[in-house]
């Protein structure tokens, strides 16, 4: 039973007798409780449509709630939200306002985002809309443009701007335009535009340092126009980009931050694509080989190819606990994140149970890992065979640093590490994850070292459950 109509009308009466309750309840709570203590309620959270048209019947929100701060309107649909907000307009000291919404079609939300930029004291401000009807693929479609003639009427008071909903970047446009005071922005999904968006148009906000868009559709030359005007004080950039060759320009990337967004100290990049894609584009080794250039070794920020059978991941980040040393003393694992031994990282995860498809997979990206200057290698694949795990080490001839998260590979095979000591500049490894039952793999891997004179000098250190195994 899927439809309303379709119920009984003893459980139809069951509902409406709890509904009228839940009501009755709602108004002897905003009489008894509420309204006299209106002057010592500093927040409210409030669920449903139904609670939220019967509180603000019931109870007057106005200046009396001098000390409100923070409300919370939650699973509401958009057009009942209009109400509400003229009543919170009025609140004096109101620094915090978040929308969850919902929406059943296609909306033009302006008339929203006229009232919230017309609070006096908003500091805070998150909207959110979901979709109620899958029937309509369009339903995220929103217009948020403004009319010109409030472009320079209306000044947002907005300090921390959380947009979780669908936004062209003429809207986002037409937003950030009100908020002079702007310090923080989230944009959820960012799309391209039909509309002509000028230089001009887009403005500078001296106070913006943190911007950070979980979805962004904009190709890198629209992308590049609005961080070049939008802030050159931003300190932390996060975007995730649908995949764009243009965004993985190390060089490209360079020049824009250098004189850009010169203060810019934490950049965070993740994007993701299917691998029969990247098969076809033998060129991404001359773009990607840049991200050991001397600018991205003193940002400390590392370039890492994430590989698993279906889609490969491409990030920037700062440094990670990648290249370890362990302290005698406190028997704790030391981390270095700063060297320019960590400029390209490759992660190799979940191979499948199939060898014959894992060596198609290695066989495809033979041109990556032969062109691109890996340094560090992480492993995470429980199945991998010996000879595959050495197979992938003489493809990557520059490794300084080995992690591997399954000891198996390891134990059942002497020759990788005398490989590995041959022919790589591998200096540090770290076996990650080692249980109570496999405390004597240390033990093992030691006998095995020294029986066949793999290494000269090298340190073997348990810390947790990991083996730190350093060569000299």
């Amino acid at each position: 039973m899927t439809h309303f109509e379709d119920l009984s009308n003893e459980i139809l009466l069951e509902i409406f007798d709890y509904v009228d309750e839940t009501i009755s309840n709602l108004e002897e709570c905003c009489e008894t409780v509420i309204i006299p203590n209106q002057h010592h309620i500093l927040s409210l959270d409030i669920k449903d449509d139904i609670f939220v048209n019967n509180f603000f019947k019931y109870c007057i929100v106005n200046a009396s709630f001098y000390n409100l701060q923070s409300v919370i309107l939650r699973d509401i649909l958009i057009e009942l939200a209009v109400d509400p907000l003229l009543h919170l307009k009025s609140l004096p000291n109101l620094l915090s306002l978040t929308l969850i919404c919902h929406l059943l079609f296609p909306k033009d939300i302006r008339d929203i985002y006229r009232l919230i930029f017309s609070f006096p004291t908003l500091k805070y401000n998150k909207i959110s809309l979901e979709e109620l009807n899958y029937e309509y693929d369009d339903i995220n479609e929103t217009n948020i443009s403004l009319p010109a003639g409030i472009l320079h009427q209306q000044f947002s008071t907005i300090e921390y701007f959380v947009i979780n909903h669908e936004c062209t970047f003429d809207e986002l446009i037409f937003i950030i335009c009100h908020t002079p005071q702007l310090r923080h922005l989230i944009c959820g999904n960012l799309l391209k535009t039909d509309q002509n968006v000028e230089d001009e148009q887009i403005p500078t906000l001296s106070y913006l340092k943190h911007i950070r868009i979980d979805c962004c559709y904009l190709d890198f030359n629209d992308f590049e126009r609005f961080i070049k005007k939008v802030s050159p004080q931003l300190q932390r950039l996060h975007i995730k980009p649908n995949f764009n060759k243009a965004y993985l320009d190390a060089d490209r990337w360079e020049r824009l931050i250098t004189n850009y967004i010169p203060h810019l100290n934490t950049l965070i990049y993740n994007c993701y694509q299917h691998n029969f894609i990247i098969y076809e584009d033998r060129s991404l080794h001359l773009i990607i080989n840049q991200f050991s250039s001397p600018f991205w070794v003193n940002k400390g920020w590392i370039f890492e190819i994430f590989i698993d059978c279906r889609i490969i991941h491409f990030s920037i980040h700062s440094s990670k606990k990648t290249c370890f040393d362990f302290d005698e003393k406190k028997e704790t694992i030391m981390t270095h994140p700063k060297s320019n031994n960590l400029a390209i990282q490759l992660m190799i995860h979940s191979f499948t149970s199939n060898p014959k498809r894992n060596q198609s997979l290695i066989d495809n990206y033979k041109f990556m890992f032969d062109s691109i200057k890996f340094i560090h290698l992480t492993i995470n694949c429980a199945t991998i065979s010996s000879d595959m795990f050495i197979q992938i080490i003489e493809m990557l001839p520059h490794l300084v640093s080995l992690h591997i998260l399954s000891i198996p590979i390891i134990q059942n095979n002497a020759d990788i590490l005398h490989r590995v000591s041959l022919k790589n500049k591998i200096t540090k490894v770290k076996l990650e994850k080692i249980t109570e039952i496999e405390q004597n793999s240390k033990k093992e891997l030691q006998n095995l070292i020294d029986t066949d004179y793999l290494l000269d000098n090298y340190i073997m250190k348990l810390v947790g459950h990991n083996i730190i195994l350093q060569f000299y």
